[in-house]
């Protein structure tokens, strides 16, 4: 079941989820997201479930999702149940080696933490917002 984003309007901000188990690097992604005018946080969450969760309440454009996150729903499945929603996801890790599994379960892109790549984070969140979601044969 694909869930639609409440973006419809040209002028509205780009509502994003943000998803970390680290409180200290989801208030990093916040004051990083909303420095751009034209990007809002939506929520954030510490855990997979809380991840679908607020996922089905808000409605955002698209989430920021750390791969590494503690529970039984950890960062892969939560990505893969959110593609199959037809959510687009930025995908990040501390560990460079999920990027592979990352992009074979339908991350728009992956971005290691630490690394120069994240300088480019609002760009790319605002680009993988504009790309179509997959269909759901290919999932």
């Amino acid at each position: 079941m694909a869930v639609s984003s409440p973006r419809r309007a040209g002028s509205e901000k780009l509502a994003v989820l943000v998803v970390d188990d680290d409180a200290r690097v989801r208030r990093a992604l916040r004051t990083l997201i909303e420095s751009g005018p034209d990007l809002a946080v939506a929520g954030q969450a510490a855990t997979g479930a809380q991840a679908l969760e607020l996922d089905l309440q808000l409605l955002p454009d698209i989430v920021v999702l750390d791969l590494l996150l503690p529970a039984a729903a950890n960062g892969l499945s939560t990505l893969q149940a959110l593609i199959r929603r037809g959510r687009p996801v930025v995908a990040i890790s501390i560990s460079g080696g999920l990027r592979d599994p990352a992009l074979r379960a339908g991350a728009d892109t992956f971005l290691e933490k630490g690394a120069r790549e994240m300088d480019r984070l609002l760009d790319i969140i605002r680009a993988a917002s504009l790309r179509p979601p997959p269909s759901s044969a290919a999932i």
